[in-house]
């Protein structure tokens, strides 16, 4: 049960974001929110003024008049959009926080897993570690229900926006069971590398969700927004029409995805376990809140990446982060043109 409860510390602590290696969790999630802006206001561009209103209504509306800054009209609405999709993490250990939302960790196996380990991993029995699979859907729920207060469905709106992007990183979507990690690695938050760009020590699972991406300023989410546009249109993703908002089993597909990449190719690297991974917890937290906060690692070296391993993670990710925007459109003109049709239903 201890060591259990260490994977889950790493795990959870780790979906937050570290000063010197901006995460998926910022840049990634404001990138992927640009890119569903730019489409909403494409396809729907009446909703915009709407969903600007919506943050006006939201739980904690702090962070939104930040973002918003002097910026007027639809500048302004962007704005806050791009901020409500990294609110979850920006709320993180306050009342607003729901750990277990960020991850739907299927295991993965290892060859060198011994008996003890491989009936660790098959105790779960095939279900994930985390709840995000199960969080989108009820936030999603709430965004399309036209009985959701405006409060509700600004703070599902940003649940929505924050979920898809992390089941599109493998990562957050897989733990490894191996003889270092015999009850899982936490989403990869405890097997250290060398940050191709850093030249430091850095977890798997930051190295991921990182990628290339770590600057989160307006200027360089645009770029990269348009950039990616570009590169990956959406006839570039026959997933849009396998697995379309519309499938009542689309969020399990898309974690899926990720988890496919995570089973092909993303383990295969050498890895430094956390020295800490089968000290007392209170010794973990204590080391993983100094790496999150000074950027302080706890091993001084870690194994370079495998030739190639970068430039693979890197398109890996720009595809992934891409399909999360323009999916996270389809959600939010799905949600909308529910409450359309239920709305003209009841004569309202």
């Amino acid at each position: 049960m201890f060591k259990l409860s260490t994977t889950f510390i790493a795990a959870m602590l780790f979906s937050f974001i570290t000063p010197n290696s901006y995460a998926w969790d910022h840049p990634g999630h404001m990138t992927t929110a640009a890119i569903a802006f730019s489409e909403i206001e494409r396809a729907r561009p009446e909703l915009i003024d709407k969903i600007g209103l919506l943050f006006l209504k939201h739980p904690d509306t702090a962070p939104f008049w930040v973002a918003a800054g002097e910026a007027k009209g639809k500048e302004r609405v962007r704005r806050m959009f791009i901020e409500c999709a990294r609110w979850a993490d920006d709320s993180k250990f306050t009342p607003n926080d729901r750990l277990t939302w960020h991850t739907a960790r299927w295991a993965i196996v290892a060859k060198d897993a011994t008996p003890e380990v491989k009936a660790a991993a098959e105790a779960r029995h095939g279900k994930p570690a985390g709840q995000a699979i199960e969080a989108l859907t009820l936030n999603n729920a709430m965004i399309a229900n036209p009985e959701s207060t405006p409060a509700e469905r600004a703070l599902g709106l940003c649940w929505v926006l924050h979920i898809a992007g992390d089941i599109h990183q493998p990562m957050h979507v897989s733990d490894l069971f191996s003889k270092d990690f015999p009850t899982g690695n936490g989403g990869a938050t405890m097997s250290y590398v060398m940050d191709p760009v850093t030249k430091t020590p850095i977890p798997l699972h930051i190295l991921w969700d990182s990628n290339h991406l770590r600057i989160p300023s307006l200027a360089e989410v645009d770029k990269h927004a348009q950039a990616f546009m570009k590169k990956y249109p959406r006839s570039a993703f026959p997933e849009l029409k396998v697995a379309p908002v519309s499938d009542p089993n689309a969020f399990m597909k898309w974690a899926k995805e990720s988890h496919q990449v995570a089973l092909d190719w993303a383990y295969d690297l050498e890895t430094l376990p956390d020295p800490n991974k089968d000290q007392p917890s209170e010794k973990l937290v204590q080391n993983m809140v100094n790496f999150i906060l000074n950027g302080v690692s706890p091993v001084d070296d870690a194994p370079p990446l495998p030739d190639g391993y970068w430039e693979k993670l890197q398109d890996t990710s720009e595809r992934r982060l891409t399909l999360a925007g323009y999916r996270i459109a389809d959600l939010v003109l799905a949600a909308a043109d529910n409450i359309e049709a239920q709305r003209k239903f009841i004569g309202r």
